[in-house]
């Protein structure tokens, strides 16, 4: 999946020398007295420039079941940030193709806690990028397999954190994504929502187009995709195919 030529009608994803840099200050430059130093002799003090991700090539081809580990701070996360279009490359050029969903942020993500499960559902999906007729027709299945009962016409406030996560697992599972990104899994709720939501997931991750998935469990890259992406410091550091 490194760079080579591809019919760019077959492509998902296309990265060209993508680079995140961040500038940052460390603590002495918030030093009072150092920087009343600094005013008087005109002395200029640099921030520190971090480099997240270095020279990323990358063509991922439609239908690829890619996962992506290295350790922690090795850029597994903003790789998929530049990706979902979340996080501008500070150099280089991203090129997506179809419609993603990107789930990489916690358990309420998304949520407001003012609004009822049901408005909390209708919301999400639009703004995961259905459309409101479209999420209305799923409203149904939704609710039903959130197991929320009446409850899903409450506000959200009310629900405890594992309903929390009945009502996005079961909105998110509802969508038909081209490119599907997830930064270490999307989390499940009870050992009674586990069982039925195992399958339920599965098919989810199937069903996606393409699918790129973050993880630090080996275990779970090898069920779900059959190839995989290193990122060490940055950089791509080797893939290989699943046998």
């Amino acid at each position: 999946m490194t760079i080579n030529e591809q019919n760019p009608d077959d492509l998902s994803i296309s990265l060209s020398d993508v680079w995140v840099q961040y500038k940052v200050r460390s603590a002495h430059h918030y030093n009072l007295k150092r920087s009343l130093v600094n005013a008087i002799t005109r002395r200029k003090e640099a921030p520190e420039t971090i480099t997240a991700l270095e020279n990323v090539n990358l063509q991922i081809p439609k239908g690829t079941r890619l996962g992506i580990v290295g350790p922690n701070g090795s850029g597994k996360s903003t790789l998929l940030a530049v990706m979902s279009g979340a996080l501008r490359p500070s150099r280089g050029s991203v090129t997506v193709h179809g419609r993603v969903l990107a789930l990489l942020g916690g358990p309420d993500q998304g949520l407001d806690p003012e609004q009822t499960g049901r408005e909390n559902a209708l919301g999400l999906g639009v703004r995961l990028g259905e459309s409101a007729d479209g999420m209305r027709e799923r409203i149904d299945d939704i609710h039903d397999f959130s197991g929320l009962g009446h409850r899903f016409d409450h506000p959200l406030y009310t629900y405890s954190s594992g309903m929390q996560i009945r009502l996005r697992f079961s909105t998110i599972t509802s969508l038909k994504p081209d490119v599907l990104l997830i930064d270490e899994g999307i989390g499940m709720a009870d050992s009674e929502f586990n069982q039925r939501a195992s399958e339920r997931l599965r098919t989810f991750l199937t069903s996606s187009g393409t699918l790129i998935m973050a993880s630090h469990s080996e275990g779970v890259i090898a069920e779900h995709c059959d190839q995989r992406l290193v990122v060490d410091r940055g950089s791509i550091a080797a893939n290989a195919e699943f046998k």
